[in-house]
């Protein structure tokens, strides 16, 4: 018998994002109404969206700030226990 508990885990993706509060709103709303225990939000790898980042640096506080290292946790099929922010 598995007595692991089960975590809610969800996956974002964003082409333009240039209001950072805006979407952190946006997102805890959904992790909320929809009880994700995590998160991953995906956005394009632009100039745009560098610089918006760049200049929001504690935007996604709560996530992982080893993107190459939530990938791995994913691909080995286990639970990243937290979430994260990947250029893509």
């Amino acid at each position: 018998m598995d007595l692991t508990p089960q975590r809610a885990f969800a996956v974002e993706a964003e082409t333009v994002s240039d209001d950072l509060q805006a979407l952190e709103r946006r997102i805890a709303l959904k992790r909320r109404d929809g009880g994700i225990d995590h998160l991953i939000l995906v956005i394009a790898d632009t100039r745009r969206n560098r610089r918006a980042i760049a200049a929001g640096p504690v935007a996604f506080a709560g996530g992982s700030g080893n993107p190459r290292a939530v990938l791995a946790v994913l691909r080995a099929g286990r639970d990243p226990s937290t979430g994260g922010l990947l250029l893509r």
